[in-house]
């Protein structure tokens, strides 16, 4: 059993470090955690019977013995794999001013003798997979906790671009809000440091990652049918296979992609001015269109990420140049459908076979506006 002042204080001190290998960070005060909240407030002495408690993790426990009875003395790798919601209301609750003194919380301590990495994450990923978890863990959270993922989230808290800026991956569901409560006064600040245009989450990187590529049915399925392709991608599970290298390239293209996507929606538009009703289709399947012509031909060159990186955005000429992928693909897209529902035939690899051999993106595929482009966006192989 853990009181509250000292569950506060390591959270406090550690933060997020302490809950590494939780597969959320804080989600504000709604729903349960607006109810452990309410108890901490109203029925403080109550608390340890109506909270499932914490779950923790060490790779070793020294045990010391005074007057008879057992202490522990340390732990190593401390680490909270559930409960983080707890632990996180219990600290914003006492630095929102309520007194937490007469809160007590229960606590399972499980100390893994093996020390193989992967032993320790098929562990964790079990107890937050099995336990009476407070709000619903998805496998997309479950998957969080990917070495290469955790990669991705170093290099994001260290890389600036080259206007100095940085941007904000959200690994763990809640993270960025979490930040920001953190930040105290500061909140403003960390804001404007991180504006919506430069953050996105694990589920967004899946879909703007994958749709550089030949695969734009699985980009419009989302979700966790995405995140599984591109975990897979950059993880596979296959012996023998060590996947992706994440490094600073990698992550800057990935930025870039993020970028292209992003423009490509505002190209696209939404409401009466847009060029039509299907843009969470028309654009991956515009992106790989382009990808087809570049990266995934044989004769083409690699298209130049890099200066899209380098100039943070896309110059007027691409902007045109993708503004009329855009209404083209929004055309082939309802005119080689097999359904009216446009939007869910797009999830379907029939569609994109159909249209990628179409003899209109033939056409302007070899156009000379697309030589052009081609010319001024991409590299040697």
């Amino acid at each position: 059993m853990l009181d509250a002042n000292t569950i506060s204080d390591l959270y406090r001190l550690h933060s997020s470090r302490l809950l590494e290998k939780n597969v959320r960070s804080f989600l504000q005060f709604r729903g349960v955690n607006k109810g452990i909240r309410d108890t901490i407030r109203e029925s403080p002495e109550k608390f340890i019977a109506y909270n499932n408690g914490l779950t923790i993790t060490a790779t070793e426990a020294i045990v010391k013995t005074h007057k008879k009875r057992q202490y522990i003395d340390s732990l190593t790798d401390f680490q909270i794999v559930n409960g983080g919601q707890t632990t996180a209301s219990i600290y914003f609750s006492k630095k929102d001013g309520l007194d937490v003194s007469a809160v007590r919380v229960m606590a399972k301590i499980n100390v893994v003798k093996s020390t193989d990495p992967d032993e320790l994450e098929e562990l964790i990923s079990n107890i937050s997979k099995f336990s009476n978890s407070q709000s619903r863990v998805s496998n997309v959270d479950l998957r969080s906790r990917n070495p290469k993922l955790r990669q991705l989230k170093n290099l994001s808290n260290s890389v600036t671009t080259p206007s100095g800026a940085k941007w904000f991956f959200e690994r763990a569901k809640g993270e960025f809000n979490t930040s920001l409560r953190l930040a105290g006064r500061r909140k403003g600040a960390q804001q404007q440091k991180f504006p919506p245009a430069r953050r996105f989450s694990k589920e967004q990187l899946a879909k703007y990652h994958t749709a550089w590529g030949d695969v734009p049915f699985m980009v419009k399925k989302g979700g966790e049918k995405v995140f599984r392709h591109f975990i897979e991608f950059i993880s596979p599970t296959e012996e023998g296979n060590p996947g992706v290298e994440i490094d600073r390239e990698f992550y800057e293209q990935l930025v870039a992609k993020i970028i292209l996507f992003r423009q490509m929606e505002k190209i696209y538009g939404q409401g009466k001015n847009s060029i039509g009703q299907i843009r969470s289709a028309a654009i991956p399947y515009a992106i790989s269109s382009l990808y087809q012509m570049t990266d995934g031909s044989s004769n083409g060159g690699k298209f130049d990420l890099e200066k899209i990186w380098r100039s943070e955005g896309l110059e007027d000429d691409l902007r045109d140049y993708l503004r009329n992928l855009l209404v083209l693909m929004n055309e082939l897209i309802k005119k080689y459908s097999l359904s009216d529902d446009f939007g869910e035939y797009s999830k379907k690899p029939e569609l994109w076979s159909s249209i990628k051999g179409s003899p209109e993106i033939e056409a302007f595929s070899s156009s000379n506006d697309t030589k052009i482009i081609l010319e001024r966006y991409t590299v040697q192989k």
